[in-house]
């Protein structure tokens, strides 16, 4: 199995000794000291966030020449805890090292047992090894809980609503019930006494619930701190050993309008690989194919597209499951058409177009985001065959969306036709004068009507 970017660094102990890292550490430069990193220990950017406990944005800058500097203690001890410093490394950097010399280190206290691990006092010598006295005890260890099964399953109820309701449903009005749900579940997580599997499922509860604030932080057009709680989910959901291509897809969203889109389509194969046979496999095969597309890797994106179609004739959506997680046939028409018109294939594009506008009319719910980037995608692909009328009659349609659904996903696509519409062979043309005119208009009323999002 392919190295994933999430798995742990493996730092050998001679890399904190080498004459470059030390001169680094003593000049606080982190930037060179993850450049050495990558360089010697093969670690990504994503895995030295996650070790940190940074975004990958932050690690990227650190790295960039000339790039930010660290300069707060707290993150300097985060680094150094993260990447597992040793004291001489530690010291280099200016911070005190976890021993003393000749000083014996102290023992750590010993956490409360979260996972399988039982711990029992030492059996009293010359005790009948039969004795069920540590059977009493390890029955007391599984039962003692102040989080009862109602609570946990209450959590998941409506962390699986909430991801029902993600089409319907204004985003930052969402935003704000997913963003309190995850403080009660994080709150059980830090203050409760949770047996093992309640600790396992409310951190799966958890990942999902930043996986899916990630997504809706995205859409409103906050793609810093959907970077991090896409990198939070992750975390989680490893932690949890469960499902990771919420988080994978969630990170690869947000690369993807950050334009950084190398990562995008690393991101959307990892969370591919990683996920099991679900409508998110087929989903991350296609966001693949649209990053390499938007890379001009046609190559690649023909593969992945491969990937995505034979995903998709062994896995099968329910026709009435809109999650944010589901994959229904006119999102995988949008990924179709999309991925058509940047590979310049128009006609590929309004035959993507048509098998979702039938879909709707065999009665399919109609989610409106992906409505309206259907309608844009459709107008681009008129555009490509120089039918501005048509390119109009999309615009037009697209014009009655409700400004609470007009999410930055539709505005981005809406911006993309705009500057197609503004090449010099229109400058002269009155209609496309005017539909720009509308596209500003458009733009601007976007989400006026959501209420305020509930800062998190």
């Amino acid at each position: 199995m392919p190295k994933r970017a999430s798995d742990p660094i493996v730092i050998p102990d001679e890399l904190w000794e080498r004459p470059q890292m030390t001169q680094a550490l003593t000049a606080r430069d982190i930037g060179t000291v993850f450049h050495i990193l990558r360089q010697y220990a093969g670690a990504t950017q994503t895995q030295i966030a996650i070790a940190c406990g940074l975004t990958q944005g932050r690690v990227s800058e650190h790295m960039k020449e000339g790039g930010r500097r660290v300069t707060e203690l707290d993150v300097f001890e985060r680094i150094a805890d993260g990447l597992q410093m040793p004291d001489a490394a530690r010291m280099a950097l200016g911070l005190a090292p976890r021993t003393r010399p000749g000083v014996p280190a102290p023992r750590t206290p010993e956490p409360k047992a979260r996972t399988g691990i039982v711990r029992t006092e030492p059996r009293p010598a010359g005790a009948d090894p039969s004795d069920p006295m540590d059977l009493s005890r390890l029955t007391r260890w599984l039962t003692v809980s102040d989080t009862a099964d109602e609570t946990i399953e209450s959590l998941a109820r409506s962390t699986t609503s909430l991801a029902s309701a993600h089409t319907q449903v204004p985003a930052k009005s969402l935003l704000s019930q997913v963003l309190r749900l995850h403080r009660r579940t994080q709150d059980l997580l830090e203050s409760s006494r949770a047996r093992p599997r309640h600790t396992r499922e409310l951190l799966r509860i958890d990942a999902d619930l930043l996986a899916h604030a990630a997504v809706i932080l995205g859409d409103v057009n906050l793609d810093h701190h959907a970077e991090q709680y896409a990198t939070a989910a992750l975390m989680l959901a490893r932690e949890a050993e469960t499902n990771e291509a919420f988080a994978w897809y969630a990170q690869a969203k947000t690369a993807r309008w950050q334009d950084r889109l190398i990562e995008a389509a690393d991101f959307a194969r990892q969370g591919y690989e990683a996920s099991p046979h679900t409508p998110m496999k087929t989903q991350l095969a296609w966001y693949e194919a649209n990053a390499a597309a938007l890379l001009g890797d046609q190559t690649r994106a023909r593969q992945a597209v491969k990937r995505a179609e034979q995903s998709a004739e062994t896995i099968h959506d329910s026709p009435t499951d809109r999650s944010v997680w589901s994959f229904p046939t006119e999102r995988r028409a949008l990924f179709a058409l999309a991925v058509a018109t940047r590979t310049g294939d128009p006609d590929g594009a309004l035959q993507a177009a048509k098998m979702a506008d039938t879909a709707w009319a065999a009665g399919a719910p109609v989610a409106p985001a992906i409505w309206a980037q259907i309608r844009v995608g459709t107008g681009v692909a008129h555009l490509l065959k120089g039918d501005l009328e048509g390119t109009a009659e999309q615009l037009a349609e697209l014009l009655t969306l409700d400004p609470g659904m007009r999410l930055t996903t539709v505005t981005r696509y809406v911006a993309d036709l705009d500057r197609r519409l503004s090449h010099p062979r229109y400058l002269d043309t009155s209609l496309a004068v005017q539909l720009r005119a509308q596209i500003r208009d458009f733009n601007a009323a976007a989400l006026t009507d959501d209420p305020h999002m509930e800062r998190s």
